[in-house]
């Protein structure tokens, strides 16, 4: 169950998976902030179930607080995010098909082409590493990274299997790390994955993001949601007062009074209402 304010953000999402999915927009990413306690998570959460879990053929969750905080552990727990079985399968097929092919020429799958030039090496690269277990080279967070890589294998298949990438907790990645990764997922046209990334309200990698996308290859493909940040008493709550519709005014502000942030107030609700009190 999610408050208005939540719903809007979760709403405009799913309209930018709908033009992604349906092809002609090419590949985006799209920043959640809001403050700590906001519902981010709850709004990721509820996502693919709002959009329709069978609208979405690839489907990659990262949360950045559960990775390490050393950037050539947190390259690798990347590269495995990003090269899920699912993936790995549509991987396998598109190399199929390539070699069937004999290779990228006109006329092939357009991301096999000069779109996206040496895609198939790209691939076989990525998952040699992967299996490998260790990472693609010394430079995790370059052009020619494990990270790098497996971002563009998950770009490649994305072609025929379109993509929801979101990650949570955003601003705990690597931030070298982070916009490798975005970046490579979204700078291809003819790709159709949706990044949706929850950040806080100041958040650097959110800035970092927004202001290479005034040019280069990701040029107007960093947005931000209309997400209403303000979580003060009287937000909290209409929050209380939407999430449990029976409750008087005044129990949602007593909830509002309880709770400080609306994750808690989201947790109240799905623990139910309290036990009636007893008088003596």
């Amino acid at each position: 169950m999610l408050g208005e304010r939540q719903k809007a953000a979760a709403t405009e999402l799913a309209q930018w998976w709908d033009g992604i999915r349906q092809g002609g927009i090419g590949s985006h990413a799209v920043l959640l902030a809001g403050p700590p306690g906001w519902g981010r998570s709850t709004v990721l959460d509820q996502l693919p179930v709002i959009i329709g879990g069978a609208d979405v053929r690839l489907l990659v969750r990262i949360t950045g607080g559960s990775l390490p905080d050393a950037p050539g552990l947190q390259a690798q727990a990347l590269r495995d995010g990003l090269l899920g079985a699912e993936v790995r399968r549509q991987a396998a097929a598109l190399l199929c098909r390539s070699r069937q092919r004999g290779g990228a020429r006109r006329g092939t799958d357009s991301l096999l082409t000069a779109g996206m030039a040496g895609t198939v090496s790209v691939v076989l690269a990525a998952l040699a590493a992967a299996a490998a277990g260790g990472p693609a080279d010394n430079r995790p967070a370059g052009e020619n990274g494990a990270v790098a890589r497996a971002a563009r294998v998950v770009a490649a298949v994305s072609a025929a299997a379109p993509t929801l990438v979101v990650i949570d907790d955003a601003d705990c990645l690597e931030p070298g790390l982070a916009v490798t990764m975005i970046e490579n997922l979204i700078d291809h046209y003819d790709s159709h994955v949706l990044v949706v990334a929850a950040v806080d309200v100041g958040s650097d990698l959110a800035a970092a993001l927004t202001s290479r996308a005034r040019y280069g290859p990701t040029a107007g493909r960093v947005h931000r949601a209309a997400a209403d940040p303000r979580m003060g008493s009287r937000s909290r709550a209409e929050l209380a007062g939407e999430l449990s519709p029976h409750l008087t005014p005044a129990e949602a502000q007593q909830i509002a009074r309880q709770n400080l942030t609306f994750a808690e107030i989201f947790a109240a609700s799905r623990a139910g209402p309290p036990p009636p009190t007893r008088w003596s």
